[in-house]
């Protein structure tokens, strides 16, 4: 018998998992009568589970815990003022160690780092998606909203899964996060929505739980390409991170094409680097983002709106 959500499969005699020293579940003893079913209510076996979550799901699934009982105790007790956290998200494919091709969608987000470090006194972390191993969304939400659970179940289930990475730096660690993607096709890079779907299961906490993981924390986009459609990714970006529970300040998001006709790609990076008005906006976004941060952070944004 294989379970619909997640594909775990258990013997229909004795309720044990088909590999060894795997969980099992409870079996009841059932009989046929004028072509009805009758299952015996007390199990004929009961089940019990023999593996646990791998170290880094558990201290993820107590980590979150942890930070949201704090996020509670907060409403009562003054937050002590700290820097604010920026973290940067890189999701170009463009790899420097292999391609002579720089990536303009990561040159412009470290010196958004950069700047808020240096001019805003922000602490600052980045990932760069290309260097994380983490699978694909199975879309389990299709099959019951409550199978797409969280921590995700593919994070639990592969000790490699790096997802656990990003979820932790997004709704523990960081105030601000600053997402850059390059223009593909009209659209943000492949590896974005890779992240994405597997952050389904953090805005479904809101559905299927009433929980909210995403508390006082701001987001802001960097866009680059030699296409336009700059607005079009912004929006899509924007309503993804705002369902999931973000705020956006002035400017929320910093945009560079050089448009359809640009087929010279080779010329993007240092066209980009030689634009002193793309240096300017993202330092507005970017003060702008922090600047939102600490009004949220202050003024328990999202304990008044969530407070029913």
């Amino acid at each position: 018998m294989t379970c619909p959500w997640h594909g775990w499969k258990y013997s229909v005699v004795d309720g044990k998992s088909s590999h060894k020293g795997g969980d099992s579940v409870d079996s009841y003893e059932i009989k046929l009568v004028d072509n009805k079913i009758y299952a015996n209510a007390i199990p004929t076996n009961v089940g019990y589970r023999v593996t646990s979550p791998h170290k880094a799901y558990a201290e993820l699934e107590k980590s979150v815990k942890e930070y949201l009982d704090h996020m509670d105790l907060d409403k009562r007790l003054e937050v002590p003022s700290s820097k604010i956290k920026v973290l940067g998200i890189s999701t170009t494919n463009a790899n420097d160690k292999i391609a002579p091709r720089k990536s303009t969608s990561e040159k412009a987000l470290l010196y958004a780092l950069d700047y808020a470090k240096r001019k805003l006194s922000a602490e600052t972390i980045m990932i760069k998606l290309r260097d994380l191993h983490f699978k694909h969304c199975e879309g389990y939400y299709s099959k019951n909203a409550k199978a797409c659970i969280f921590p995700c179940s593919i994070s639990e289930m592969d000790k490699e899964d790096q997802m656990i990475e990003i979820y932790r730096q997004v709704i523990i660690w960081a105030d601000v996060v600053i997402i850059s993607t390059p223009i593909r096709w009209g659209s943000a890079s492949s590896l974005y929505y890779q992240m994405v779907q597997r952050m389904n299961c953090v805005q479904n906490q809101i559905i299927t739980h009433d929980t909210y993981l995403i508390r006082d924390k701001v987001a802001a986009f960097i866009i680059t390409g030699g296409q336009d459609n700059v607005q079009h990714v912004a929006g899509e970006l924007m309503t993804f991170w705002s369902q999931l529970g973000f705020v956006f300040g002035k400017f929320p998001f910093v945009g560079w094409s050089r448009g359809w006709y640009a087929e010279d790609t080779e010329n993007n990076f240092d066209k980009m680097q030689n634009s002193q008005q793309n240096e300017q906006d993202i330092e507005k976004t970017i003060r702008s983002a922090v600047q939102m941060s600490k009004l949220v952070k202050e003024n328990r944004y999202d304990e008044c709106v969530l407070n029913r």
